[in-house]
């Protein structure tokens, strides 16, 4: 095709029709030619997959969040290493992510296919297959991929629907996703079909690495035969269904069945390996001739021609829909005047009991099973066309497949019901149902001229990948009416919330959710949305009639809402975070700190220390290495200084509310005026419980570091352990606030709201609860717990402590005080977020990781190589559940 300008562009009259430029000509013609074509891609995970403006390489960007003021933008570009050499400098053609969002494939247009995961950073992909042996055939050229899901059940939301008391329910369902799987827990499959008709599967093995099967579909006699698009998705009975449409206009419809060859394993036990290669049977069930665009008098649909190809695979729906599979093609053409119109043709797989013919019952001598009912067949019943005046460019299913999304070639984008193909949108909202972002009221704005459009993990934002390869962000909007309304704010703060839950529920990275609630952050809005993502989650925040468990420290959904509530309110690493802010961030700490000493106390890879005390003194529950033992230090100093400043900052609201301990709003008002998250650690049950559980590991740590120091003296001398020890009792001893006396604190004030909650039922413990942590509100239920803290437990341990010691004790690194020695401390310095050490400066060898979304920032270590287990656990994804970014070490 020609490029440049031709005399059209340089006499072109702005009141004829309006053509459409070239390149997307060029891109349609692409799409009509394979159904692999796909050049940008955003996975579940966050990373986005582009293919270059050169297009023999791959790079990726992600939303993150800018330490300098907290805002979300788009990443740069981070080239994928080596794509081009993988691919020996063919046009790439296609890239595509797995379900869960860590697999990338690419290939090129001869169907040579590389693979590629994320590990531990989302600018950063590992390649694990680069040694491509496929012929360089043009018949080889893949024209449909599908990656087989993983084997794990969703999340889908029924509409958040208004209650008599006003407020929202929440109501979630759980669908396990029919198969094929890959038979080993954790390894991922893919299918790919080439123009030739050969089906081919790349599967991993035991040890990660990628094996590949092939099987024909069947032959072909002549071009006409060959595919130009392929589409497959999962069926009932684990087998998945396969649509392929040829040159002659033929819908050709197979069964595809994976038989992996697997041994008998016991009951509840998945296998560990394959013990042979598995096989591909394919069976072709069904032939659509000349499957076309129905007649319409208003367009020429006879010469329209086929760019997208989809299988639908069966997802729970309306009752009164058949859950199956369905079939959807889109073809393109332009009108008389030039006007660019898809044709969206839809056919549903139903199934039929099928039986033998009457006559087979007369024969004499047959098998049992010829006479009895065969399975069921799939019939194609063809549904009606719908005409669409704009050129479609890509189409996805989202929401677990009950939502179609179609981007056309003007930038803008239409979300369709998946059964009636209805568009979402309905105006004006229905205040009182709320089924999903754009219902309620989001839309996207006016876009421009785009080849290509991938939308977001929750469909919130969308990329363009423009004419002349730029790329553009488009985000959600909320365009019922002015936010600063109540009714409008609550709509669009429901709508966020039942998508986070969503998000949440379905483990999708929800960066783009943030990136929307931006526009509109506000205490007001903060609050809001906060206090819905709790009620649509269903999270608990009482802990105070529980022992700390499973449930406070690995519960994913707390963590979730404690980095919204962190990223709701930061606004840069220099800007004072907000209460909120601040006691959502200081709880994710303790967690870090938690963690770390359940690991290390009972760590499944331990390993007994040299001096052989694993079998001594009853330490044999510890992690004794020196080097595990080094990797909690900064933790032991972190939460003796934490102990340190809760106590001081007590002191000094009861300084400040004397006399007036009763007036809650008043010692609230004291509260917010210090910005100080003292009182509401204290108070609320979840870093409460944590803080206990980091006293009483505190404790046990003391104590083995002394028997180990005694025991050192009377034997053989290990100065490493010495040393140690000795490094791990220092920030102990030099506390002002002795780890005896905060546990005893926070033992009573546990006792009192324990009382406190004696005989109030469930409800009101967890609404008194998320008050607390939410919204900064003191309930009147924790009135007899604050006066009692302020009046009579802090007055008795001002006299069992230095105070002059506390006062000059240096907390500054800690980042929860607004005085100018913090801020600058902030400015200056860098502390690794898990480990708590300052990262040194101007260190080239040192390699760092930052958090996409609280801008956290620890040293690149690699899990395996990780000096403790608790250390390799927590690299692959920050504290806050979010993924980390590789960054150049600090200046």
């Amino acid at each position: 095709m020609e490029s440049g300008f031709g005399v059209e562009d340089l006499f072109q009259d702005d009141s004829a029709p309006r053509i459409p430029p070239r390149r997307i000509d060029s891109r349609i013609d692409e799409l009509r030619l394979s159904g692999c074509n796909q050049k940008i891609a955003w996975s579940k995970l966050g990373s986005i997959a582009i293919i270059n403006a050169a297009g023999t390489g791959v790079e990726t960007r992600h939303l993150s969040c800018s330490p300098e003021d907290g805002r979300w933008l788009l990443s740069d570009a981070y080239p994928v290493a080596n794509v081009a050499r993988y691919h020996e400098g063919q046009p790439l053609t296609h890239v595509t992510w797995n379900s869960h969002g860590a697999e990338l494939a690419v290939m090129d247009r001869l169907g040579r296919v590389s693979f590629y995961t994320v590990f531990l950073a989302v600018n950063h992909l590992n390649v694990t297959r680069s040694q491509i042996l496929d012929q360089d055939d043009d018949l080889c050229a893949l024209v449909g991929f599908w990656w087989l899901p993983v084997e794990r059940a969703y999340a889908l939301y029924r509409p958040a629907a208004r209650t008599e008391d006003r407020g929202f329910r929440y109501q979630a369902l759980s669908f396990r996703p029919y198969g094929p799987f890959h038979p080993i827990q954790g390894k991922v499959a893919a299918i790919g079909i080439t123009r030739g008709g050969v089906a081919k599967m790349w599967y991993q093995d035991i040890q990660g690495r990628y094996q590949e099967v092939t099987t024909e579909l069947e032959g072909f006699s002549s071009l006409d035969d060959l595919f130009s698009h392929a589409a497959i998705s999962w069926n009932k009975d684990n087998v998945a269904v396969l649509a392929a449409y040829t040159l002659s206009k033929q819908l050709r419809v197979y069964r595809v069945s994976i038989n992996w060859n697997l041994q008998q394993n016991p009951p509840n036990q998945p296998p560990t390996m394959l013990p042979a290669p598995p096989t591909l049977v394919i069976k072709h069930i069904k032939v659509e001739n000349f499957a076309c665009p129905a007649d319409s008098g208003t367009h020429d649909t006879a010469r329209a021609q086929l760019s997208h190809l989809e299988i639908m695979g069966p997802t729970p729906g309306p009752p009164q829909i058949p859950n199956v599979p369905g079939v959807l093609a889109v073809f393109s053409n332009r009108t008389a005047d030039g006007q660019s119109f898809s044709v969206i043709s839809r056919w549903c797989l139903m199934e039929s009991p099928s039986t033998l013919h009457p006559s087979f019952d007369q024969l004499g001598v047959r098998r049992g099973s010829v006479s009895s009912p065969t399975t069921p067949e799939l019939e194609l019943h063809r549904l009606d066309d719908v005409i669409i005046d704009k050129c479609v460019i890509s189409i996805s299913l989202v929401t677990s497949g009950t939502v179609i999304a179609l981007g056309f070639t003007d930038g803008s984008l239409d979300l369709r019901d998946r059964y009636s193909f209805n568009p979402l949108q309905n105006s004006p909202p229905n205040k009182d149902l709320v089924m999903n972002m754009v219902q309620a009221g989001f839309s996207f704005p006016a876009g421009t001229p785009c080849v290509d459009l991938a939308l977001s993990p929750n469909n919130a934002v969308a990329i363009r990948l423009g004419l002349s390869h730029d790329i553009e962000l488009m985000v959600m909007q909320y365009s019922a009416g002015p936010m600063a309304e109540a009714d409008n704010m609550e709509i669009a703060c429901v709508a966020l919330a039942h998508q986070h839950a969503y998000s949440c529920n379905n483990h999708l990275n929800n960066d783009d959710l943030l990136l929307v609630a931006q526009q509109y952050r506000n205490p007001v809005f903060n609050n809001t949305f906060l206090s819905e993502a709790h009620r649509a989650l269903n999270l608990k925040m009482d802990f105070a009639t529980e022992s700390p468990s499973e449930r406070l420290f690995r519960n994913p959904l707390l963590q979730r809402c404690l980095s919204l509530q962190n990223s709701l309110d930061f606004q840069g690493e220099r800007v004072n975070k907000r209460l909120s802010g601040k006691l959502a961030w200081a709880t994710l700490h303790l967690r870090v700190a938690s963690v770390a000493f359940a690991l290390t106390f009972n760590n499944p890879q331990r390993q007994a220390g040299p001096s052989g005390a694993a079998g001594s003194g009853g330490s044999n529950d510890f992690d004794l290495r020196p080097e595990a033992l080094q990797t909690l230090l900064g933790l032991v100093r972190w939460l003796m200084d934490i102990m340190s400043l809760t106590i001081s900052d007590l002191f000094e609201l009861a300084k400040a509310t004397k006399g007036r301990t009763g007036d809650l709003a008043f010692v609230r008002q004291k509260v917010i005026e210090g910005n100080s998250p003292a009182l509401f650690l204290a108070l609320a049950s979840a870093p409460r419980a944590l803080l206990r559980y980091n006293c009483r590991s505190l404790r046990g740590l003391e104590t083995t570091a002394g028997k180990q120091l005694a025991m050192l003296q009377g034997g053989q001398v290990d100065e490493e352990q010495r040393t140690t020890f000795r490094s791990l009792k220092v920030p102990i001893e030099s506390c002002a606030v002795k780890i005896s006396q905060f546990e005893r604190i926070m033992t009573d004030i546990d006792g009192t709201i324990r009382a406190a909650y004696h005989n109030v039922p469930e409800a009101e413990r967890a609404t008194a609860e998320k008050l607390l942590f939410v919204n900064n509100e003191i309930p009147p239920i924790f009135l007899t717990a604050v006066e009692r803290l302020l009046n009579t437990t802090l007055p008795t341990l001002r006299n069992d402590l230095d105070v002059a010691k506390l006062f000059w004790h240096d907390v500054t690194w800690l980042g929860f005080h607004d005085d100018v020695a913090s801020r600058e401390y902030r400015k200056l310095n860098r502390i690794d977020a898990i480990r708590k050490v300052v990262l040194p400066k101007g260190d080239d060898k040192i390699k760092l990781r930052r958090c996409t979304r609280c801008c956290a920032v620890v040293e690149d270590i690699i899990p395996v190589k990780s000096p403790s287990y608790w250390l390799g656990s927590m690299q692959r994804m920050c504290f806050c559940g979010t993924l980390w970014m590789h960054i150049s070490s600090p200046p």
